[in-house]
């Protein structure tokens, strides 16, 4: 090993300026109490390079986790390398820091080059799960211990046997996305552990759930890495739906793993008109809704995807309150006066009838069927925000 040389009178003043420092408290990826070296000592003195060393930690055992054992065995040697470099840095303490710096700026840019390759090369073998599954399973067996090939390998026995996965493959790779889950999001395990107990959780729920959660954790939404899931949807349904929907009650669930909607719906006039008569007591409200408010979002997300990813949900939508019949008895008028209620019953007839020549033009709908599938669409859209707006002001 290689050993960085110390004069003694820097090394002596590095070790009297962090003396006083309380260690421990620093969120380093190693045990501060036992930081050994100036270096060691001097992140756990600055919490900017602490967070830098437990950041690029978690970046390299997210790359780790994704590579074949050859390249494994690679990227630790050049780990081990890079860390020889970074212990060189020697000097006074603001030198030292300095060169630290620019140690961890030089090995964010190589692991987080890597693991955007690494992902990327991963989102391109899942994106064929609908067309080649057989192949899909042959490529998602080369990403080793990843989690998140793991979790698609159970989907994989689940719901496409003839993928090739086998009883007890798959039961490997549960495990192993289990324990992933476990070790980054302790509450997120728990809600899935009690989830697999319920009774009624059917086996297609409890895969699709920890699908979920191992999506959650890998990385999307962050550095514009686009879902690539958005197929499960169609394929699985209601039971997708379920899973992938409001599920913490609190701000966790503007993270849910929720496609947007397809085909641009939504980005019709018509429909930005309705969302803006409603967006001011939306606002007005949500102030004092709590966190809880996220989880009625995340549902909004998941009508607005079923609407427009299986359309012909609607046509058996059963019987709902009419939103229109709740909008002329509001009597909340601080929050949503008697105009702007006007405008939103204005504004309905209009979202319905764009709603209607979308899906036959887009989903190839009969005139007959659209109208329904529309009707049920935009009553159910006005429901939930009207069922939020009453939970939450003096309404109704």
């Amino acid at each position: 090993m290689i050993r960085a040389v110390f004069s003694e009178k820097p090394r002596l003043l590095i070790l009297m300026l962090l003396a006083s420092v309380s260690l421990s408290a620093q969120a380093a990826s190693f045990d501060c109490q036992k930081a050994a070296t100036p270096t060691e000592q001097a992140i756990c003195a600055d919490n900017a390079l602490s967070d830098r060393d437990s950041t690029l930690a978690e970046r390299y055992q997210q790359l780790i986790a994704l590579l074949p054992e050859g390249e494994k065995n690679t990227l630790r040697s050049e780990q081990r390398s890079w860390l020889k470099q970074r212990n060189s840095c020697t000097s006074d303490i603001a030198s030292l820091n300095a060169c630290l710096g620019q140690q961890f700026t030089l090995r964010e840019d190589q692991l987080n080059a890597r693991l955007h390759q690494a992902q990327t090369a991963l989102d391109a073998v899942i994106a064929t799960i609908p067309t080649m599954p057989s192949q899909s399973a042959i490529e998602l067996r080369r990403f080793g211990s990843s989690p998140l090939a793991a979790a698609w390998r159970v989907y994989l026995h689940q719901f496409i046997p003839a993928s090739g996965v086998s009883q007890q493959e798959a039961q490997r790779a549960e495990n192993i996305a289990t324990t992933a889950i476990a070790a980054q999001d302790s509450f997120a395990a728990s809600v899935l552990q009690d989830t697999r107990k319920d009774p009624k959780t059917t086996r297609n729920e409890a895969v699709l759930m920890l699908l979920r959660m191992s999506i959650e954790i890998s990385g999307y939404g962050a550095d514009d890495r686009p879902y690539i899931h958005c197929f499960v949807f169609s394929r699985q349904g209601d039971a997708a739906y379920q899973a992938f929907g409001p599920l913490y009650g609190s701000s966790r669930d503007s993270y849910a793993p929720i496609c947007p909607p397809q085909g641009g719906l939504f980005r019709q006039e018509a429909w930005r008109q309705l969302h803006n008569q409603l967006a001011a007591p939306e606002n007005a409200v949500s102030a004092s809704a709590g966190t809880i408010r996220f989880a009625s979002f995340a549902a909004w997300r998941i009508l607005a995807l079923r609407a427009t990813l299986s359309p012909q949900s609607f046509l058996n939508a059963g019987q709902n309150d009419d939103p229109i019949q709740r909008i002329s008895d509001w009597t909340d008028e601080k929050n949503w006066p008697a105009t702007q209620r006007q405008l939103t019953l204005a504004a309905i007839r209009p979202a319905e009838q764009a709603t209607s020549q979308w899906l036959q033009l887009e989903r190839g709908f009969s005139s007959a069927d659209a109208s329904l599938a529309a009707q049920n669409i935009v009553h159910q859209w006005l429901n939930q925000r009207l069922d939020y707006l009453a939970e939450n002001s003096d309404s109704e």
